[in-house]
């Protein structure tokens, strides 16, 4: 039953809600993308703004970059990537959405007032606590595991301790010293990561149009439909939208606890930081690690296949360096899970969360015996329950956004209006 939902349910709602707020806000960010990356300049909050955003990003990058994007590939087909980008498209006006409403009824160190109190805000806070251990932990421990398994031949023991005790000991401090560590460390992943995967992209170079030809045709595969496969292109959407929200974590809501905290004055220009976050997360990293692996001509699940891609280009040096890659998107993700996890104890009286990374840090140690394929079940789940509840509170606020996005939904009707470019 919880497999039905988290694989049907879910993406039906993401794609509904999406759609209905690309609607509500005009599109602006799609039509206008200059203007609205301009929003972000010229204001005095920067700081704030961007470790918000640097905790909130460390949250969406993560191994699924890596073990997301090839099991997508593997289960679903080159065609799920397309689908991992039209999630990112609509999951860009759920980030901005969630993020302008959380600003909007802040209420630290426990969760935004949107997403409600009573049995529905313990839910939500629970559901959080049990992804902050899934995803944020198991799932992070397990890619490490395998990474250093293969390069360094460390048991899982070893690794998880690698992880887990560092993790341990920059989020003892305090939320300060989780978006301080964040804010280093996530641009350190972000450029590392993207040079390593644009290696592999530029040395198979010629196979990049055949990459992108099988992206395409997966996506909408007639033949598939001719087949009796329609059940089969409804799953390599499916695959595409969770491993996509899986990413992005788009409209579960996790990306308003860090703004919440941010304390800017504009929840609107907030907001643009939430869709850089998606853009970033899918449509960069996403999109360059699933070319790397489609370039390479490389399938499977974990990180197998990205690794023998780096190994065709980088040699010996490969496994080292997808290894470090691993171990940086897991450490960033781990942070801010574990700002996630503390905020949910604190929701759920646990005074200020102090005692999460204690509860935390076993789950680093130990995620490594764990099956992947386990831990990314327990991650839809709880991503699913999440969605759930965040997008039913989104649409009840849904014109609270639209009036705190004024000028920025302004812009884009007098675009309309007068017949000028987007960008003029």
């Amino acid at each position: 039953m919880f497999r039905s939902v988290t694989e049907s349910v879910v993406p039906l709602l993401l794609f509904v809600a999406g759609v209905f707020f690309l609607f509500r806000l005009r599109g602006f960010y799609l039509l206008h993308p200059v203007r609205t990356l301009r929003r972000l300049a010229g204001r005095g909050e920067g700081r704030a703004a961007l470790s918000a955003l640097a905790v909130a990003l460390g949250g969406t990058l993560g191994v699924g970059n890596i073990t997301g994007v090839a099991s997508a590939i593997f289960i679903g087909g080159p065609g799920a990537l397309f689908w991992m980008w039209l999630s990112a498209l609509l999951s860009m006006g759920l980030h901005y959405a969630e993020v302008v409403l959380a600003l909007d009824t802040a209420d630290p160190p426990g969760l935004p007032r949107y997403l409600g109190g009573g049995f529905r805000g313990a839910l939500f806070s629970l559901s959080l606590l049990c992804l902050s251990l899934s995803l944020g932990g198991g799932l992070q421990s397990a890619a490490v595991a395998e990474a250093a398994r293969i390069s360094l031949s460390l048991p899982a023991a070893a690794s998880g301790a690698l992880l887990a005790l560092p993790v341990l000991l920059f989020t003892v401090g305090g939320f300060g010293r989780i978006r301080a560590t964040a804010s280093r460390v996530i641009p350190l992943v972000t450029l590392l990561f993207s040079l390593f995967c644009l290696g592999v992209i530029v040395t198979f170079r010629q196979n990049l149009t055949c990459a992108f030809a099988s992206i395409f045709r997966g996506a909408f595969s007639l033949r598939a439909a001719a087949g009796g496969g329609i059940g089969t292109l409804i799953r390599r959407a499916s695959v595409g939208f969770r491993r996509g929200l899986l990413s992005n974590e788009g409209g579960c809501g996790t990306a308003s606890l860090p703004h919440a905290a941010a304390g800017t004055s504009d929840p609107a220009r907030q907001g643009v930081y939430g869709i850089v976050e998606v853009g970033v997360d899918t449509l960069l990293l996403c999109t360059l690690s699933g070319l790397a692996i489609l370039c390479a001509g490389y399938t499977g699940e974990g990180v197998a296949p990205l690794l023998s891609a780096f190994s065709s280009v980088y040699g010996f040096a490969a496994k080292h360096l997808l290894s470090f890659s691993i171990y940086l998107f897991a450490f960033a993700t781990a942070i801010a899970y574990c700002y996630y996890g503390k905020t949910a104890l604190a929701a759920l009286g646990g005074e200020d969360g102090r005692l999460f990374p204690y509860l935390f840090a076993p789950v680093l140690f130990l995620g490594g015996l764990f099956p992947l394929r386990l831990l990314f079940f327990f991650s839809d789940l709880f991503l699913g329950i999440l969605a759930v509840l965040n997008l039913s509170a989104l649409m009840k606020g849904a014109d609270r956004i639209v009036h705190l996005s004024a000028p920025l939904i302004g812009f884009a009707g007098k675009g309309h209006a007068s017949g000028r470019s987007p960008d003029s």
